[in-house]
């Protein structure tokens, strides 16, 4: 992991257990895609800077609770 990456945001997605709604890719689209089935996938599981608020937002309104996102370690 390179040095700049252990400062972002990471986001943790269980695919087996989304189930389609879409929430997280409504919220925050620069994190959370979709693909052709509606099941979310992520194109880097760092959060761009400026993006961890909608990022945030975006695991919490998953219903499946299929994303977790965890701050940097200090």
């Amino acid at each position: 992991m390179s040095e700049q990456n252990e400062k972002l945001h990471k986001v943790i997605v269980d695919r087996s257990r989304c189930c389609g709604y879409g929430l997280c890719a409504a919220l925050c689209p620069d994190v959370y895609k979709l693909d052709g089935d509606g099941i979310v996938y992520l194109d880097s599981e760092f959060v761009p800077a400026g993006q961890e608020e909608a990022a945030i937002e975006g695991a919490a309104a998953c219903p499946a609770e299929a994303i977790r996102v965890e701050a940097p370690s200090a």
